[in-house]
């Protein structure tokens, strides 16, 4: 009677004892599953313009996209949304005869952004340093529509920034664009962007 006692009492401690190697499992799994999240996201492919004048490096996940108009074009196909974020990087030739500065250069941009984009909006004007050189940065709005195809057009608010720096007679805008409501969250990969950014 006694050893049949014991087992009861044994009984729900054992359980107890399972119940929390399981918790100590899942939570460990957990963990495993946000560091190889972290690794993953941390991984960066290389780009370098063709004539070796400058390069970048961006996130591993992104991917490269078509553009005629750019030097480079990727995306965050992995992101929700109807507005992927997406970076973009192009390069036009300074007119010796016609010095411009980089703001002089953002204010072109900004005029032919305004005869070109819907509901066109300047937020802000910006300095700092891009692979060494001093750059500028317009951050702006506009409308876009996604969707196409079989889908019907959706009308997104899309915010966006144009760092421009200038290296051996050729500009260089390199432009992030997102949904507006991400865009607090999201311009922190278009920082590290630009902090790889090098020339040469």
């Amino acid at each position: 009677m006694e050893h049949a006692k014991s087992i009861s009492r044994a009984t729900p401690l054992k359980g107890w004892l399972d119940e929390l190697l399981v918790v100590i499992l899942v939570f460990v799994a957990l963990l495993l599953g946000w560091a190889v999240k972290g690794w993953v996201e941390g991984q960066t492919v290389s780009f370098t313009s063709d004539d070796g004048a400058m390069s970048l490096r961006y996130p591993a996940g992104w991917l490269e996209q078509v553009d005629k108009n750019a030097l480079l074009t990727v995306r965050d196909v992995r992101r929700e949304g109807a507005f992927k974020p997406t970076f973009s990087l192009s390069t036009r030739e300074m007119n010796p005869d016609l010095p411009l500065t980089q703001n002089d250069l953002l204010v072109t941009l900004s005029i032919a952004k305004g005869d070109e984009l819907t509901a066109f909006r300047v937020l802000n004007f910006d300095t700092g340093i891009v692979g060494g050189k001093e750059a500028s940065t317009m951050t702006y709005a506009y409308v876009a529509e996604t969707g196409g195809g079989s889908q019907a057009a959706v009308p997104v608010v899309v915010q966006a920034a144009d760092s421009v720096a200038i290296h051996d007679g050729r500009a260089y805008i390199f432009t992030f664009a997102t949904l507006a409501e991400h865009f607090e969250r999201e311009q922190e990969t278009f920082r590290s962007m630009l902090a790889g950014v090098d020339f040469n």
